[in-house]
């Protein structure tokens, strides 16, 4: 289970990451018809990008490390593996049994 889940989470972070590297030049060119100063489209847009990074990075490097260590530290990683999937509940590879209140107790 570990396994088909942590392929579907990496491929929906990637995918995040490709979207909003192409969505924000989008973003940032078009503010001026969004009725946006252009200063905060760009800031925005740059955020997308930055967040869409910073989850690849967060579930690699502090994440993916401890899902096959035991005890607390493996709970905890698994509990945010599945925290960080379960934004995707919409996606239609998205597995019910990979919900947070399935992981087991991390106390």
């Amino acid at each position: 289970m570990t396994d088909t889940l942590v392929q579907f989470l990496r491929a929906r972070l990637v995918e995040k990451q490709d979207h909003a590297r192409s969505m924000a030049p989008i973003v940032a060119r078009g503010a001026g018809s969004m009725d946006v100063r252009p200063e905060l489209a760009a800031a925005f847009a740059q955020e997308m990008v930055t967040a869409a990074e910073a989850r690849l990075r967060l579930f690699e490097e502090t994440i993916y490390p401890y899902l096959w260590v035991d005890g607390r530290a493996g709970r905890l990683a698994d509990l945010q593996m599945r925290l960080m999937a379960f934004e995707y509940t919409a996606h239609q590879d998205y597995r019910p049994g990979w919900a947070p209140d399935e992981a087991a107790e991390v106390s």
